[in-house]
């Protein structure tokens, strides 16, 4: 049986850690370079700054600072700073970023449950919980350096599994809220194809994920295998929210109505789309 607590093996995990944590960087980095158009059309004031933007730029930056954060310990000329610290900022940006993911397919909800106050009421408590669950993680982590790299060394495992498993019953309820309101609503088809299609492949890329993450962390096997998968399950759950935020940021002609031309719907998107936030499209 192998001995995961071994002194050598603790070691060669933490070398796994770090080439993953680059591997992650690169990817996410230039996934970032990619879909900057977002921050530079905001900054060039060429899209108007709403509301709804404000989850999907924090989490975005947010998973970014953690990244670099991360692999900068690895790095040679990496300082010795005060663990404790640093780890607290680290989880703090990569809590932000897991909690402002979800948020933006919570708000795709909120906009398709517009004339729905208890439901839009509802989705705020299931957000407050979340991001309770996230402090609470947030609070209770305790960091050490190991093999001179600052790491997680104790968490309650209670608030480690809670987060996960909220994360994926909350993401499972979206999920639902949508199909049911996309059901309840006249759209365009394509709309409809597209926002079914993204919901379902965010809960099973996150599910996948998330399962993946519970298990090492239920089987406990040491301080490095219970958290080696959670900075590239963050990293799944950041880009596969940032993509579906983008798709809906596409001008809203890619939604045209399947339908006769006589129908006249205003398009699930006028408050995402560029010209979305310009003015809501009227029936």
């Amino acid at each position: 049986m192998v001995n995961w607590k071994d002194p050598d093996l603790e070691a060669k995990l933490g070398t796994l850690s770090a080439q993953l944590l680059y591997a992650i960087l690169g990817l996410y980095g230039w996934e970032y370079i990619c879909s900057s158009h977002v921050e530079i059309a905001l900054l060039r004031r060429k899209l108007p700054f709403r509301w709804p933007l404000l989850s999907y730029i924090v989490a975005r930056f947010s998973f970014l600072v953690a990244t670099v954060r991360i692999a900068a310990q690895f790095s040679p000329f990496h300082t010795i700073v005060d663990c404790q610290s640093m780890n607290l900022i680290t989880t703090f940006a990569t809590n932000a970023a897991i909690g402002c993911s979800t948020t933006n397919l919570m708000i795709r909800t909120w906009l398709i449950w517009k004339t729905s106050y208890l439901l839009r009421l509802l989705l705020v408590l299931f957000s407050l919980g979340h991001w309770t669950m996230l402090t609470l993680f947030l609070v209770s982590t305790r960091a050490s350096t190991r093999n001179g790299v600052c790491m997680i060394s104790f968490v309650k495992p209670a608030y480690t599994s809670a987060v996960i498993i909220y994360g994926m019953l909350y993401d499972l309820a979206l999920l639902v809220f949508t199909v049911i309101g996309l059901l309840r609503m006249p759209s365009s088809s394509t709309l409809w194809k597209m926002l079914l299609k993204q919901g379902v492949m965010y809960f099973v890329l996150n599910l996948v994920a998330n399962l993946i993450l519970l298990t090492l962390n239920l089987l406990n096997l040491s301080p490095t295998m219970d958290f080696i998968f959670s900075t590239p399950a963050a990293c799944i759950c950041t880009i596969a929210s940032s993509q579906v935020v983008l798709a809906l940021l596409r001008p809203s002609t890619t939604f045209e109505s399947d339908s006769a031309p006589s129908t006249k719907v205003p398009p699930l998107t006028s408050d995402f789309t560029v010209s979305g936030f310009q003015s809501t499209v009227q029936a």
